[in-house]
């Protein structure tokens, strides 16, 4: 998780947008709107859905989004 966790920061810092699959199955694409270290969460603006909550331990895998520049 500490992998994933310091490429959510990164991803976040230079606000690069990102694709994330979760461990239930979902899948995100959105920019990270804020991250809380603390309780281990970040705020994804999803593409589709819009805000959505996401917990650190629920992340499989976090990558830059395909054809973003």
């Amino acid at each position: 998780m500490t992998d994933q966790k310091e490429k959510v920061i990164f991803y976040f810092q230079e606000k690069i947008s990102v694709h994330i699959d979760c461990s239930s199955g979902r899948f995100y694409n959105g920019s990270i709107l804020e991250v809380n270290e603390i309780k281990n969460f970040l705020l994804l603006n999803d593409r589709v859905l819009g805000e959505i909550p996401i917990l650190f331990e629920e992340i499989e895998n976090i990558e830059k989004m395909r054809g973003e520049e």
